[in-house]
C-alpha cells in the first residue's frame, strides 16, 4: 500500500473560490481554473484538486489527490483549507483513503 492521500473537503460553497488563481504564482502550477488545479514539482510529485458532486445527493465537495504525502501536498492542502474557510463558516475535512 502506498501512502497516497485523498482528502475530501465538504462545505456549503456559498461563495465561489477561484482556487486556481491563488495557485498560479506557485512554480508547481501546471494548469487549472476555478476549483480545478493541477500541480507538479520538479521531483515529480503531483497534486490534483477538483470540485466533484456526490452521485446520490448532488452535494459538492473538493477532492485533493496526491502522488504521496509530500511537502507539495501539505502546502496545497493548507492553502485550499485557508481559502475555503474564508468563504464558509464550516468545513468538514476527511481523509478519504490510501491507495
Amino acid at each position: 500500500m502506498k501512502n497516497v492521500p485523498n482528502i475530501r473537503i465538504e462545505s456549503y460553497f456559498a461563495l465561489d473560490v477561484d482556487l486556481a488563481a491563488h495557485f498560479r504564482e506557485w512554480p508547481e502550477f501546471v494548469s487549472g481554473s476555478g476549483y480545478q488545479v493541477e500541480l507538479q514539482s520538479e521531483a515529480g510529485d503531483s497534486v490534483s484538486i477538483s470540485q466533484q458532486r456526490e452521485n446520490e445527493t448532488g452535494n459538492a465537495f473538493v477532492l485533493l489527490a496526491a502522488s504521496g504525502d509530500t511537502s507539495l501536498f501539505q502546502r496545497a492542502l493548507g492553502l485550499v483549507v485557508s481559502l475555503l474557510l474564508a468563504g464558509s463558516d464550516q468545513l468538514v475535512v476527511h481523509r478519504s483513503g490510501l491507495i
